[in-house]
């Protein structure tokens, strides 16, 4: 009989771990339950060939979370157990020993196990591969008796044996087939520095080689070389790569391809089923091709990522690759691919142990090898990398270790706001920002926000020749008037009453109140279809996903009350999802998008700017953030002004404070600070080149927010948002225009 699970995690590594809290912490009710082929609790791999090995780290210290943590979580473990098969279409995952379980989502995070050589002598005693805790305590036992060892592979896993090895006083010999150490970095500064800091420390290195057999009876005691030289030894460490584990996926149906394919969202070709850490073949939204990482790193984010998919979220996975390492006194860190690099840039210094090179593309960073240098910089390169910003006009300087990254905005960003007609507004901010060469690589708006912002996504850097059409198409032609409050009251009231064309029309003039559906029965006085084919007419939609301008827009979902928000990076943007974040009541029905109801997202907030933060992070922000309602007014003098006035209040720009939080934020930032300058200055080192260190502590690069606003005419009436003639709504581009460069200035 089939025990069934809600949330079945495969693998007992970082992916599976941090998905089954991540579950938790969203919010996720039912079943967890974690299936791992190992015995012992989910335990840090990264320490087992440095740390671990060398003595200086116990057993205990290298548990992830505690039983009780699971405990307290209602999650549950079912270590020493494996899956062997999946049947996706009768949702159950069959296990060695402990029967088979159904499931309602899926993940495999079965993780990698390491290549081998597959060469005479392999499988003598003495001949280690590390992967696993046992792996690294069989290693260590060795270790203990032995006098000479040899690594194969000059990568990552390969130095940091080499180096440990060697600091217990075993003579090692590295042999690489590569020319060089770490190849993959195409830095040969980088690698000759390497090589003459291990060999000053006593590692022979040999490059360009290869082993072709162990010999030894029961237990290796030499390798032969493909050179032909023969070197003696007690042990062998082997470090060539890992292969992904997924055998026991055959017949299942499951896409695979030097891994389990995946899509933006980590989910397999199988409903249901999602996959994330070393088995995850992913499509890299950042560099494009298709990426496979073995790295801890890469397996907690798409495991945090892959949870919250599994829980509805469609949230596309766009991280930048990330891998670290620690070898002697030195600790080091490579983020991004060096794929098409054309131009390499020094800075700082090697043998002074400051050093950072990056890596570009056509004026673009691609990627930064770092070592010793400020989080803050390797922060903020990893968010130039993401965002793939041009860096043409710092290129002198990026040389210099003193000039600060931080100072490089790494994203441009227009938030654009509702207000109806005020809209017009923005069509000017938008050519007055064009015409300097402002171009955001984020918008995000609300209501009509979203409507320029889709506008400016689906145009990047012509955006202001499409809105400027768009707009024109909007407006209405209506007689002049000798009293200008007047003209605007007449307009407004045309409008409120006939609609607008090419935006809304009144249900009471298309669809009058019947027996089947009463005026009582009504849920909106107007139908916005006529702006859908409008928006048609001037937005691919399609490419939007391949735009070079994020868009964002936001709404309400009725039901829950919860603001949303839609990514052109992240979502299928259509009309419908531009229309449900204008979609304000009463005057415009709700819009049903995926089965979900929504109304304006202006409701809730006018700003999307704390939605940009959540999407796209806040380090090195430049913001440009108009605010169509003022927030500063002289008192309301009757009861129209009063009735404009609360609206202005309502829709006014609002960026949420939390001072509380970024209170504790500083705090535990000062007591991080203060924990690591606690400990010897070697480990202080080597804990502020950590990524979690980094990500924490680096987050400092500033947000600068300018804000264009929109300050009315004297004598504003109530219903200006109405207002779509064609005098207002030219007067209105004009003043965003003008008002926009003097905001500049």
């Amino acid at each position: 009989m089939n025990r069934h699970i809600d949330f079945l995690l495969l693998g007992g590594g970082p992916a599976s771990v941090t998905a089954a809290d991540t579950l938790r912490t969203e919010g996720a009710g039912g079943t967890i339950t974690i299936i791992a082929a190992e015995a012992e609790l989910p335990y840090s791999r990264p320490s087992l060939s440095k740390q671990f090995l060398q003595g200086k780290q116990a057993r205990s210290h290298l548990t992830i979370f505690s039983q009780a943590h699971f405990d307290r979580q209602h999650i549950s473990l079912l270590p020493g157990v494996r899956a062997v098969a999946v049947d996706p279409d009768a949702r159950i995952v069959h296990t060695d020993h402990a029967g088979s379980f159904s499931y309602g989502e899926l993940l495999i995070a079965t993780g990698s196990q390491p290549r081998r050589l597959g060469i005479p002598g392999d499988t003598l005693s003495g001949v280690h591969y590390l992967r696993t805790l046992r792996n690294a305590e069989s290693l260590k036992a060795t270790a203990a008796n032995a006098r000479r060892a040899v690594i194969v592979g000059g990568s990552y896993i390969g130095m940091e044996l080499a180096a440990t090895l060697v600091q217990l006083d075993i003579a090692v010999t590295l042999i690489t087939r590569e020319d060089m150490l770490l190849d993959r970095l195409r830095a040969p500064t980088v690698s000759a520095f390497f090589l003459k800091y291990f060999q000053e420390r006593g590692v022979e290195i040999l490059l360009g080689d290869t082993i072709s057999a162990f010999s030894g009876k029961k237990k290796v005691e030499g390798v032969t070389t493909g050179s032909g030289r023969k070197l003696a030894c007690d042990m062998v460490a082997v470090g060539i790569g890992v292969v992904p584990e997924i055998d026991f996926l055959d017949g299942s149906g499951i896409e695979v391809e030097d891994g389990i394919v995946v899509d933006p969202y980590l989910q397999t070709n199988k409903p249901h089923i999602f996959a994330a850490g070393d088995i995850a073949s992913y499509h890299d939204r950042i560099f494009g091709g298709r990426w496979r990482l073995d790295h801890w790193d890469n397996a907690v984010k798409q495991g945090r990522q892959a949870a919250k998919n599994m829980l509805g979220m469609k949230q596309a996975y766009d991280e930048c690759s990330y891998f670290f390492s620690d070898v002697f006194d030195l600790t080091f860190e490579f983020l991004g691919s060096t794929k098409g690099a054309d131009k390499w840039i020094e800075r700082g210094s090697l043998p002074g142990k400051s050093y950072a090179l990056l890596y570009l593309r056509k004026n673009v960073l691609q990627a930064i090898f770092t070592m010793g240098r400020p989080p803050q910089e390797t922060k903020t390169a990893e968010s130039l990398i993401r965002h793939q910003v041009n860096l043409g006009a710092h290129k002198q300087h990026l040389a210099d270790p003193d000039y600060p990254l931080e100072s490089i905005p790494a994203q441009t960003v227009l938030i654009l706001q509702g207000g109806g007609a005020l809209g017009a507004f923005e069509c000017g901010v938008v050519k007055a920002l064009e015409e300097r060469s402002i171009y955001p690589d984020v918008v995000a708006g609300v209501s009509i926000g979203a409507i320029n912002a889709a506008l400016v996504a689906g145009n990047p850097r012509h955006a202001s020749a499409a809105m400027e059409s768009f707009w024109n198409e909007l407006s209405l032609d209506t007689p002049n008037m000798p009293n200008d409050d007047l003209r605007r009251t007449i307009s407004s009231t045309c409008a409120l009453f006939f609609g607008v064309p090419q935006f809304f029309r009144p249900r009471w003039l298309w669809s009058a109140p019947e027996a089947n559906n009463p005026l009582a029965a009504w849920t909106s006085y107007y139908d916005p279809t006529p702006v859908k084919d409008l928006l048609l007419k001037y937005v691919d939609f399609p490419k939007l996903k391949t735009s070079p301008v994020r868009l964002l827009v936001t709404a309400v979902n009725v039901e829950t009350a919860e603001l949303e928000t839609f990514d052109s990076y992240r979502n299928e943007i259509t009309p419908d999802h531009i229309l449900a974040s204008g979609s304000l009541p009463p005057g415009f029905p709700w819009t049903t998008v995926n089965g979900k109801h929504y109304w304006d997202g202006g409701i809730v907030s006018n700003s999307p700017l704390d939605q940009v933060i959540e999407h796209c992070g806040a380090t090195g922000k430049r913001v440009y953030v108009v605010d169509l309602f003022p927030s500063h007014r002289p008192l309301p003098q009757n009861m129209t002004e009063v009735m404009t006035r609360r609206d202005e209040i309502v829709y006014s720009e609002k960026i949420r404070k939390d001072v509380r939080t970024r209170n504790l934020i500083r705090d535990f930032r000062q007591l991080a600070e203060e924990v690591v300058n606690a400990v010897d200055p070697l480990t202080a080192g080597q804990i502020r080149q950590r990524p979690h260190y980094i990500q924490l502590m680096g987050d400092l690069a500033p947000m600068k927010i300018t804000r264009i606003v929109l300050m009315e005419e004297t004598g504003s009436i109530q219903g200006k948002d109405y207002d779509f003639s064609r005098k207002t709504i030219e007067g209105r581009k004009r003043k965003g225009y003008e008002t926009t460069i003097r905001a500049l200035k």
